[in-house]
């Protein structure tokens, strides 16, 4: 057997001695990605409590609050006497939005004076705000048009069809590509994301000792079976590599299986890319483990690396409006030119030509993995020999 093999093998062993970390490595990403799945498993955010402050108790108040709560976000949170309470009932958690019809405003609206409802929203929680007015919004314009329609047709500006133009002047009509739901599916925006992370986490969590435990008495059996600094830096990389691959494999299309998340582009290229980068952070975790001589400031290193990842990957806020360096760092992370390709590969269906500067950066990552790896194993031999001339 060649010394990469028996490098190899002696990973292998290694691995059974530290088995928690071993267990933690694998079974880790496969956990998160379940936790995940569950907290997005609904793909909507509904249950919006809705509170009521009907100060006019007319029937059109009442035909809207009908129709509010019809909407798919809201269910009814309580009934209100005036708007003062919202806040302290948002506090509570009892109420997320709060519609204010004021006194006599269906007698307002039939006079065609200028009627409005308040909407007050809890603004504490960006996505349930957004996808609360939203819908706030879309119930009732449907009420104003037809008020307008109302009062041009009193006016004596024409027929039926010419008021409807005449309220509505511009048609909307949207699409949403990649995302079909748009306003509310959040499971495409966010869980491919989330689930990068633990992929990112795993090979850098289970390297972390590979370099590090070198340094002690089995450093002579590892010089022993090569002093190639690549050898020994590749085949560490590789007993991590052959585990940990279809691990997190498994972990990326488990939301796919369970969520229905879409797969528009090539099953190939997408185990390709979770390959190479799983490639890459191994052999990153080896070299940081290796230059640190020390396992646990290792995986204090390898945990700061993992951190700004998310935040600065473009799922929940874009790159393009980070500040410039921002922007610049967002790119050279390690984890965001995967999690990139994996969102355009699986959501937009793209192909290889698709993802040049993704590929560059991937490839910029392995070379410079692979020549710190090269340096920390070359660093582990020196240490070696160094002993062996100071006894």
């Amino acid at each position: 057997m060649s010394a990469f093999g028996k490098i190899v093998l002696r990973e292998w062993r290694s691995l059974r001695r530290e088995a928690r970390l071993t267990i933690l490595a694998i079974a880790g990403p496969l956990a998160f990605t379940l936790i995940v799945g569950a907290v997005y498993s609904h793909k909507k955010v509904t249950g919006v409590p809705a509170t009521i402050v009907d100060q006019d108790s007319s029937a059109l108040s009442r035909e809207i609050t009908r129709a509010v709560l019809a909407a798919e976000p809201f269910v009814l949170g309580q009934y209100a006497d005036s708007p003062e309470e919202f806040p302290r009932l948002a506090a509570e958690g009892r109420s997320h939005i709060c519609f204010v019809f004021p006194r006599h405003f269906e007698r307002d609206v039939k006079a065609g004076k200028g009627a409005a409802v308040a909407v007050l929203v809890d603004g504490a929680n960006l996505i349930t705000a957004n996808v609360a007015v939203t819908a706030a919004s879309t119930v009732l314009a449907s009420y104003a048009v037809g008020v307008d329609m109302r009062t041009m047709e009193r006016r004596g500006l024409g027929p039926a069809s010419r008021v409807a133009r005449l309220a509505a002047p511009v048609a909307q009509e949207t699409r949403s590509w990649f995302n079909p739901a748009f306003n509310s599916n959040y499971v495409n925006f966010l869980v491919l994301g989330l689930i990068v992370i633990p992929v990112q986490l795993a090979p850098l969590l289970a390297t972390c000792r590979a370099g590090a435990r070198e340094f002690g008495p089995g450093s002579a059996e590892l010089a022993g079976l090569s002093g190639n600094p690549g050898v020994v830096a590749g085949a560490k990389a590789a007993a991590y590599v052959v585990i940990l691959w279809p691990v997190c494999w498994l972990t990326l299309h488990l939301p796919q299986w369970w969520l229905g998340l879409p797969m528009k582009g090539s099953e190939g290229l997408l185990a390709g890319l979770t390959l190479w980068f799983v490639a890459n952070l191994a052999t990153l975790g080896f070299a940081i483990s290796s230059l640190a001589q020390d396992a646990l400031f290792g995986s204090e290193i390898c945990a700061l690396l993992t951190l700004p990842n998310f935040l600065m990957s473009g799922f929940t806020w874009p790159a393009f409006a980070m500040p410039r360096g921002l922007e610049i760092a967002a790119w050279l992370l390690p984890m965001n030119p995967f999690a990139l390709a994996l969102r355009k590969v699986t959501l937009m269906g793209a192909g290889a030509g698709d993802l040049g500067r993704e590929i560059a950066l991937l490839a910029g990552w392995s070379l410079l993995a692979a020549a710190l790896a090269v340096w920390g194993a070359r660093r582990l031999l020196g240490a070696r020999q160094t002993g062996e001339e100071g006894a």
